[in-house]
């Protein structure tokens, strides 16, 4: 189980299975997210978000990311959501809307493994699918790791945005690295 199933093999259906496998006695698969998996797939993007995102972040965004936020959050995005499931849990998903690559979460558990890679390979095939020809993404200033490993994996830094979070006082601005890459299938 190292590499995506070639496009021309996928099933037309948006469920399709990118990877299929057993490692070290695990059933291991990418796939298009349920309704069924909101709640687990919300609270792994609600641990890892804290753990990984929140100290880039003034406090008060920290207290609007509740667990209902991230459910909400994934109710809306369920349609373009992937998933790593490791026997039956999930420990990694994809997300996007349109064009951008929102979110990409791994367990702390599963980190340094291909999990990510895979699933931002299979994240890629599935938005050029859907039409994208250029995604693009955001990553916080000062997540050198996530930078580090969107570059690795062909993406080009692009300058820095800022985008708009809740703040002590009202809405305040935090600089995100714009990354893009060309998607082909």
């Amino acid at each position: 189980m190292t590499a995506c199933v070639p496009e021309a093999d996928l099933p037309p259906s948006l469920s399709a299975i990118y990877l299929r496998g057993r490692r070290r006695g695990q059933t291991a698969m990418i796939r298009r997210a349920h309704a069924a998996d909101i709640s687990q797939v919300a609270a792994l993007y609600h641990a890892v978000w804290h753990e990984t995102q929140a100290h880039f972040m003034p406090a008060a965004e920290c207290t609007h990311r509740s667990m209902e936020f991230f459910i909400d959050r994934m109710t809306a995005l369920l349609p373009t959501t992937l998933v790593d499931e490791r026997n039956g849990a999930v420990v990694a998903f994809s997300a996007w809307k349109g064009r951008r690559l929102g979110q990409i979460f791994v367990a702390a558990s599963q980190r340094g493994s291909s999990i990510a890679s895979s699933l931002l390979t299979a994240s890629e095939v599935e938005m050029a699918r859907e039409g994208t020809s250029e995604a693009e993404l955001h990553c916080v200033v000062g997540n050198e790791r996530a930078r580090r490993f969107y570059e690795r994996m062909g993406w080009l830094h692009r300058g820095k945005i800022m985008e708009q979070v809740a703040g002590e006082d009202g809405q305040v601005n935090v600089p995100f690295w714009r990354m893009t890459k060309v998607l082909a299938i």
